[in-house]
């Protein structure tokens, strides 16, 4: 999987666009200048950065051009409102650059980075479609980014802060697994998961617990609820590969 670096001011309608972008990139997204990013891309050497015209807007826009120039070879675009585009434009010396146009067009958004990347939209999009999906349910971001990047290159993996939200994701689409932590406020795990089994759509769904609770009464409550598997935090990439491939190739 492609991954994306996006660098700068995240407007509401920004997000959206990674939003819609998550299904077929990595992205990682940092609110922060041009120089204050080299140390992540020299880490993460994603394949494109993509840079708010808003924030350059409010910067010297020489700082555009010059980080052009350390990180050659790299793709760069901008995003960002048609307007503020053409501001930049006649601040901005150097090659020309193509923009995300903001309110999204998810077409064109997506055949600008297929085409700058020489990567076919059609295999992308057929290759996205397959992917079974996954959710992914807890209340750390961090723990939800971790198990994101691990498995993002082979499912559709989903995130939800808590079990509400995770509720309105499966609305939206049931996932073919679902990784659920158990510490969580207002609805924990196991209340979850009791929902999940008493709602007909959703009561087939494979549950694997990724906590980092070790209470055998606990454990032993689950089991009438038919989870798919128990992992213990933290887990390391290959256990967690080989128990979801486990569960969704039966």
């Amino acid at each position: 999987m492609k991954q994306l670096l996006a660098v700068g001011k995240v407007s509401d309608q920004a997000k959206e666009v990674f939003s819609y972008l998550e299904q077929y990139f990595g992205i990682q997204v940092m609110e922060q200048s041009l120089d204050a990013v080299s140390g992540i891309i020299a880490a993460m050497k994603p394949d494109m950065v993509l840079v708010s015209v808003e924030e350059l807007l409010a910067s010297p826009t020489e700082a555009m051009g010059e980080f052009i120039k350390s990180n050659e070879g790299l793709s760069v675009a901008t995003f960002g409102t048609p307007d503020d585009f053409t501001r930049f434009s006649k601040l901005y010396v150097g090659e020309p650059l193509k923009n995300i146009d903001l309110p999204l067009d998810e077409e064109a958004c997506l055949f600008l980075i297929c085409s700058t990347l020489k990567i076919s939209m059609k295999k992308l999009k057929t290759e996205s479609a397959n992917k079974k999906t996954i959710l992914v349910v807890d209340d750390d971001a961090t723990t939800l980014r971790s198990i994101k990047s691990i498995l993002d290159n082979k499912y559709a993996v989903e995130l939800a802060r808590s079990a509400e939200t995770g509720f309105q994701a499966m609305e939206k689409k049931i996932p073919d697994l679902i990784l659920l932590d158990y510490e969580m406020p207002v609805m924990n795990g196991k209340e979850m998961l009791q929902k999940i089994r008493a709602t007909e759509k959703y009561a087939k769904i494979p549950v694997i617990f990724v906590t980092s609770v070790t209470d055998k009464t606990i454990i032993s409550s689950l089991i009438p609820l038919r989870p798919s598997g128990y992992l213990l935090k933290p887990i390391t990439m290959d256990v967690l590969h080989a128990e979801v491939d486990k569960v969704l190739n039966k």
